[in-house]
Parts: structure tokens; sequence; C-alpha cells
């Protein structure tokens, strides 16, 4: 974190570790156009990074929102044969089929939990450099540099990045939660039909 205080010393400080607080003693008033060209740059290259990175989910998108599907269709219907399996309503099925079943489903939920955990990791260390642009002490920096600041700050906040499935639904960690949710409710209700039949026939 780099603050600025009355005397024009610049302060490193890392919240997020357990390291000491360093000062760097700067002269503001000579260094003071190195500086606002730095913050300058920086909010150029974190712009010019979110461009890319949204331009990366604009041609992927789609196909992230199929595979996503491919991923749901196979996770669920692999947990319902081994579950008719597990119920002995699918006869004939040898241990390896059943392995196979169980291996497929563990790595497409794999998938699933990784690419989720990768686009939140990445929309978070995004979100992080606005903490860190407004963890600034503004009252203790002039007016150029806090009106840099807050030119950064909106930045961030009006193009911040999140990857989404074609414009669907967002890709991050809570994604995780519901497709698994889904694919639960999916396979209670084909559990459902199907004991709906054998229900009527077994009366008969």
């Amino acid at each position: 974190m780099l603050c600025a205080n009355e005397s024009h010393a610049f302060k490193i400080r890392n919240k997020h570790g357990n390291t000491s607080i360093t000062f760097i003693m700067v002269n503001y008033k000579i260094h003071k156009d190195k500086i606002m060209h730095l913050i300058r740059t920086l909010r150029h290259l974190h712009l010019e990074i979110t461009k890319t990175g949204r331009q990366i989910n604009n041609i992927y998108c789609l196909q992230l929102l199929l595979e996503l599907a491919v991923h749901f269709t196979i996770v669920t219907s692999s947990i319902y044969c081994l579950y008719l399996t597990y119920s002995g309503q699918l006869r004939m099925v040898s241990n390896e089929k059943i392995i196979a079943l169980a291996i497929w489903a563990s790595i497409y939920s794999i998938k699933i939990i990784l690419m989720n955990a990768l686009c939140t990791s990445v929309s978070s260390e995004a979100y992080k450099t606005g903490e860190i642009i407004q963890s600034f002490e503004a009252s203790l920096i002039d007016d150029d540099m806090r009106e840099e600041i807050h030119q950064f700050t909106q930045q961030i906040m009006l193009r911040s990045l999140n990857f989404t499935a074609f414009g669907f639904f967002s890709i991050n960690n809570s994604l995780t939660g519901k497709f698994f949710a889904t694919v639960t409710t999916y396979v209670v209700i084909l559990i459902q039909i199907n004991f709906v039949p054998n229900t009527i026939r077994t009366t008969k």
C-alpha cells in the first residue's frame, strides 16, 4: 500500500502480510511529474489489461456456455446412471463401467470447480487494484494527485472485469454451488420420474 504524508514521505505498507512498514523519503515537488506519470501509466496499463480480459471473454464466451452445458449433462447423467446401478435397476453393468462413470463425473466436476476458481481469482485481483488505489490518504495529497487517483478509481469501478458465459450468468465461485445444486435437483427429478412408472407397474 502506497501513501503520502505531510512531510512528502511515501509510505509502503503491506496490509495483507506481517511485513514491517517501510518509509521512503522523497521530495514530492521535485518528483511530482514522475509520480504523476507513473500513476497515468498504471492507469493506462490497467485499462489495456481489462480490455484484453474482456476481449478474451468475448471470444470464448460461447464456448464456455457450451462447455458448461456439456459438463452439466455429463455430470447429471453419470450420477443418475450410478444411482440406477446402485439401486439395481441397471443390470449387466461391469465394474469397469461403474468406475468409468465415477471418473467422468469427477473429472468434469473438477473442471467446473477449477474454471470458476480461476475466473474468480482474476476478477478478485483486478478488484484489489481499486482497494490499493483507494487506500491513498487523499486528504494528505495535493489536488493534482487526488484527481488522478479519483479518475483511476472511477475507471476501475466502471470497467470491472467479470467473466460471463455469453452474458447468461457470471462465471465465479458462486456458480459452483449453483451448478451442483442444479445437478442435484435434476437427478432427484429423474429419480422421481423413474419411480412413478415402477410404482404403477407394481400396483398392476
